[in-house]
């Protein structure tokens, strides 16, 4: 016969092992007997006020969760204030939705509910610029996982905060706390997709910080792993992060295979929403072979256009249409780029370093319509967004980038050398590469 736990025994059971706390450890705090607290996780006995009280404060969560669990006040408003950040951040108000996550009381929450609050305010972070505490909240919430026995989600956790470590340019950071979270969760998340995603963004962080040759014979090896071992889901994720090794090396072709690869693997699933993310990337390196291919470009943009449409997030869209304003330029259509373009940067309004690449685009718009002073103010926008990058090679790359672009507006000798300037400065050698 099946004997069902009690909902209250599995919470308290839960916050119990969030918390770190052996049984006899919660009797102690909760100033009871060892064998009664047995009892009230297996479901033998209830515990009555006083005691739900005295249990609550010593897990740190409060009577009305382990009496309610996802029907109490506090989770309730925790969902309230995830819909309404997610809806702030598809309006690109990414710094107000961290704000309204900000207030959630973590302490009320399993792990569960708490690990989905701190990794959405995560993600507002970011996306507001703020990648240090973003970083520091996505340690917590690892750490959180860990010890509360979630593995799968704890390498979720940790794949983000290698992201956000390699993104703000704290690139040993990133490795060495990626190789510290392998090390831990890979005998308990083996085989999974997030496993084997974990080690594939700490390839990335290896190319980042400049190991490439380690990091390609490594990623070679991974994905050898990921087609023995891993699911379809996992296989196509690697080959996804290897592109961005290949094409960090200038290996622009070896990139679209690895692209092409991955999307095939997923079976063009345009409700899988990173289906449609796989498309944008396609779509801009499709624009960076040689010879590039605007035409297929835009065939992949139009593919992803209604899953884009769903989502509604404005970084993706406004992403979108910076890549369909460069192919339609590349095809001559100055006008219809002109559209995109502005269309890209109306999205992003604000200083946000995301916009670069949509300022940049309305630039090449208006350069290639003749207008260079709308022009050199369109590049001028770039220079302030990328003030908001951290260091490392795609910045680099970026200021470069922009020197160049600024030299053939024929903007004034100081502002093209301090763009170049900064590329050395962000590259942190004395020679950049273009």
């Amino acid at each position: 016969m099946v004997i069902s736990v009690h909902p209250v025994s599995e919470r308290i059971r839960d916050a119990r092992e969030r918390s770190g706390l052996s049984q006899a450890d919660l009797a102690r705090a909760a100033m009871m007997h060892p064998s009664y607290v047995s009892h009230l996780e297996r479901g033998v006995r209830g515990p009555g006020d006083a005691a739900l009280v005295r249990l609550a404060r010593a897990l740190g969560v409060t009577a009305q969760y382990l009496e309610q669990g996802d029907r109490s006040p506090e989770y309730l408003e925790s969902e309230a204030a995830l819909v309404r950040a997610r809806q702030l951040m598809r309006a690109g108000r990414a710094a107000d939705a961290a704000v309204e996550l900000e207030g959630v009381e973590l302490a009320a929450l399993d792990v569960d509910q708490a690990a989905k609050v701190l990794l959405a305010r995560a993600e507002a972070l970011d996306l507001a610029g703020d990648l240090e505490t973003s970083a520091r909240l996505l340690a917590d919430v690892t750490h959180r996982l860990v010890v509360g026995h979630r593995p799968e989600r704890a390498t979720y956790a940790a794949t983000r905060l290698v992201m956000a470590l390699t993104e703000a340019g704290d690139l040993h950071a990133a490795v060495r706390t990626g190789e510290e979270h392998l090390a831990t969760l890979a005998g308990l998340a083996a085989g999974t997709d997030e496993i084997f995603r974990l080690e594939s963004t700490l390839v990335w962080a290896y190319v980042a910080r400049g190991d490439v040759t380690y990091a390609r014979v490594r990623g070679q090896d991974l994905l050898g792993r990921a087609l023995v071992h891993g699911s379809a889901r996992a296989v196509w994720s690697v080959h996804w992060n290897l592109a961005f090794v290949d094409d960090a090396l200038g290996d622009a072709d070896d990139a679209l295979s690895h692209l092409r690869s991955a999307l095939a693997i997923a079976g063009g699933d345009e409700v899988e929403r990173n289906v449609p993310r796989l498309r944008l990337d396609l779509a801009q390196l499709l624009l960076t072979v040689d010879p590039p291919r605007p035409r297929e470009a835009l065939a992949e943009l139009d593919a992803a256009a209604t899953a884009l449409e769903v989502g509604e997030s404005q970084v993706e869209l406004a992403r979108a249409a910076t890549i369909r304003s460069r192919a339609t330029l590349l095809l001559g259509q100055h006008r219809a780029a002109l559209a995109h373009a502005a269309r890209a940067v109306e999205m992003l309004a604000g200083e946000r370093r995301d916009a670069a690449a949509a300022h940049e685009a309305l630039g090449d718009a208006l350069l290639a319509a003749g207008e260079r002073t709308a022009a050199i103010k369109a590049y001028r926008q770039v220079a302030d967004r990328l003030e908001l990058a951290p260091a490392g090679r795609p910045t680099a790359r970026s200021w470069r980038r922009l020197g160049d672009r600024l030299r053939a507006a024929g903007d004034d000798g100081a502002h093209v050398a301090a763009a170049y300037r900064r590329a050395i400065d962000a590259a942190g050698v004395g020679v950049v590469r273009a």
